[in-house]
């Protein structure tokens, strides 16, 4: 018998690629969004910036939104900055459509959503970022589409620019200056809402926490025990090891039951070549 054939599966990358698939196939992306990604539009009232036009396509570009609205853009979209910034977005570049006002450009929304840095006076409904994603969700059954609304660099959005807006949205910081600037609050307000709207990779072993189903988890818990008494380890021994699997994460059960099933094998193989 060859060391290759007595190697574990899981040290193989053809065994550990075929560990994190699903009856062959790749684990899909799990959408679990009440407004639809791409009826999330993103206007910017008077940008200055070529490069926060770039940056902030980039930023909506990673987090899965295409719909880029501009209303009197004081820079070039297509600019070589502005595509340098996109890196890899700039067909959101290039299928911005501009407005001459932001009326036009919400035509068509059902709701939307006014940023700002500023308290203001006037009463509009008010919202964090961390609030708006559950207060959009909340009204699924009648908005469909809705709208984020930046202003410029210099002076924000005006007083006619916020009354086109159903509220307002800030996000909460540190101290009032310096401000966040358009791109950057841009990505924020991606986050926010993708995080909500999407569990990104949710069957991901890298980066989410999420349970092995239960069956699945007791199957690991009895075989794991089989194999600790097989090997003679003590009773205290499998106590603290069955304990602590109630503290790994998807990643190390996955992990943990790969090595099992090896060493199982490699001892049944074993044992078949000692008679």
């Amino acid at each position: 018998m060859s060391p290759q054939e007595l190697l574990p599966s899981f040290f193989r990358l053809e065994g550990y690629a075929a560990s994190l698939r699903d009856n062959g196939k790749e684990r899909p992306f799990e959408y679990l969004g009440m407004v639809d990604l791409q009826k999330i539009s993103f206007v910017l009232v008077d940008p200055e910036n070529d490069s926060n036009i770039g940056a902030a396509a980039r930023a909506m570009n990673t987090m899965g939104y295409s719909d880029l609205r501009l209303v009197r853009p004081k820079a070039d979209p297509l600019s070589g900055k502005a595509k340098a910034l996109a890196h890899g977005s700039e067909q959101i570049l290039e299928t911005a459509k501009i407005y001459d006002d932001l009326a036009s450009a919400l035509e068509g929304t059902d709701f939307s959503c006014a940023t700002t840095t500023r308290h203001r006076l006037q009463k509009y409904t008010y919202l964090s970022v961390r609030e708006l994603p559950q207060h959009l969700n909340g009204k699924a059954d009648s908005v469909k589409s809705v709208a984020l609304v930046f202003g410029g660099e210099t002076s924000g959005l005006s007083r006619g620019d916020l009354e086109h807006c159903d509220l307002l949205t800030t996000i909460p910081q540190y101290r009032p200056q310096p401000s966040l600037n358009l791109a950057q609050a841009v990505m924020v307000y991606c986050f926010a809402l993708s995080e909500v709207q999407t569990l990104i990779q949710t069957e991901d072993y890298r980066i989410n926490s999420q349970e092995m189903p239960l069956l699945e988890y007791a199957n690991l818990k009895s075989s794991s025990l089989r194999l600790m008494e097989r090997i003679g380890l003590s009773k205290r021994n499998q106590d603290y090891v069955i304990k602590g699997l109630a503290r790994l994460g998807y990643e190390d059960l996955y992990l943990l039951h790969n090595i099992r099933s090896s060493i199982d094998r490699l001892l049944d193989k074993l044992e078949v070549k000692s008679g």
